[in-house]
């Protein structure tokens, strides 16, 4: 099933960014469009960076009538609506999958608030979209709206109002006896610092009134991940000693662990992530949104691996994930199985596909306890020393294949992952 996404977007560039790069670990073959209403800040010029995404620029003045016009630029099956500053949480292809093989023909995801500067006013506004959708059961505002391609074009798409479009087309839907339900799954909104913020009060009043006027509600589940009281920790790919690269396996890496580093940042499986790479690495990645680059690289990674790891654990953590940066196939769906997945035993180890060394890792309890002893090491067996044989999993999956040689970041290339040409 193919998904055209919509982001409409006037004047800001920054969270357009958020979202185009929260998008990149499913994107897959889906269409992504960026709706620019007029912006002057440069939200067009991002795009240069993101060219797997498309930017329309409709004639239209009203957003409803220009997502009207946007809506006929894509083939996808399903149309997927999102504001700028969303970032939807890992999973969401799976979960639109699954919504419209049941026979639904529109939806709406659970629109929750995060990485606020004002925790009080994003549980607010959270608030107000949970009250909104569960006392009429309808969408709250256009953010995380899917409907069948087909069905958009029955009702003839939005009506040209100039606010609360989602409305006016709930009712188009409800009309025309479309079958609407929520879809258990979350979109993470992440606005960016500012006035916005302070107006909750305002803002919880607003979206309580537009959602009144929708329809009866509908339960749903929102709990979404069962390990949050939790940290990660990214690694470099010059932590551990690698092997003999040229100029293409370097850039190879590099762009590997940028990726590494977009997963992480959509993840929300875990309630803080950090990273430690070497000096070129670091330097690389600068300062990441909602990641916590540890210690100068002047220091060592081990220096700072014990440091970290003696702060975490004063903060009693649920588990811990270590994940290396290298590999191209790391994906949501591997850190669900280990973070969220049942836990036999206090370490479960994602190995690297015929190598004895491992590529993620969740810890917890007295694995956790015990970890403060082990020098860190890629390889699986450096854990056995510290941790009993019995408190150690292999078998989550049968590997993932890692960036090693330069045949692998040929690979790359030649699958669509790298844009840059091989010498």
């Amino acid at each position: 099933m193919i998904f055209s996404i919509y982001i409409p977007v006037f004047n800001r560039r920054d969270e357009l960014k958020r979202s185009l790069r929260a998008l990149i670990p499913e994107k897959a073959s889906h269409e992504i469009f960026v709706v620019d209403l007029g912006s002057t800040d440069g939200s067009q010029d991002l795009l240069r960076d993101y060219p797997w995404a498309q930017l329309l620029t409709p004639k239209a003045n009203l957003r409803s009538k220009a997502l009207n016009e946007a809506a006929e630029s894509g083939e996808g099956e399903v149309l997927f609506f999102l504001e700028p500053g969303t970032l939807p949480a890992r999973g969401w292809t799976q979960a639109l999958e699954i919504h419209f093989s049941n026979g639904a023909d529109a939806g709406h995801f659970t629109c929750r608030e995060v990485e606020s500067t004002a925790p009080w006013a994003a549980n607010l506004r959270t608030l107000a979209t949970k009250l909104g959708q569960q006392i009429l059961g309808g969408p709250a505002s256009l953010n995380g709206v899917a409907v069948k391609r087909e069905t958009f074009e029955k009702v003839e798409g939005f009506r040209p109002v100039p606010d609360f479009e989602w409305l006016s087309f709930a009712a188009r839907l409800k009309e025309a006896g479309a079958v609407v339900k929520p879809i258990k799954h979350e979109v993470l909104m992440a606005p960016a610092p500012g006035s916005r913020q302070r107006n909750a009060w305002f803002d919880l009043k607003e979206d309580l009134q537009a959602a009144i006027r929708y329809r009866k509600s509908e339960n749903f589940d929102p709990k979404r991940c069962k390990r949050k009281a939790s940290a990660a920790i990214l690694f470099g790919y010059d932590v551990f000693p690698c092997p003999k690269e040229n100029d293409y396996l370097a850039y190879a890496r590099q762009e590997v662990l940028k990726l590494a580093l977009e997963k992480m940042q959509s993840y929300r499986g875990v309630e803080k992530i950090y990273f430690i790479g070497g000096t070129e690495s670091t330097k690389l990645l600068g300062q990441p949104s909602g990641v916590e680059v540890i210690g100068k690289p002047r220091s060592t990674v081990q220096k700072r691996y014990a440091e970290l790891l003696e702060r975490i654990q004063a903060t009693n953590p649920e588990g811990l994930l270590l994940v290396r940066g290298i590999s191209s196939a790391l994906s949501h769906q591997s850190l669900r199985n280990l973070c969220e997945g049942p836990s036999e035993a206090p370490c479960v180890i994602l190995p690297e596909t015929g190598t004895g060394e491992w590529l993620a890792l969740w810890l917890e309890g007295p694995a956790l306890n015990a970890i403060s002893d082990w020098e860190l090491s890629p390889e699986v067996e450096s854990l056995t020393p510290v941790l009993k044989p019995n408190a150690i999993r292999k078998d989550v999956e049968a590997g993932l294949p890692a960036l090693r040689t330069d045949s692998d970041a040929r690979a790359l290339y030649y699958s669509g992952m790298l844009n840059h040409l091989p010498a």
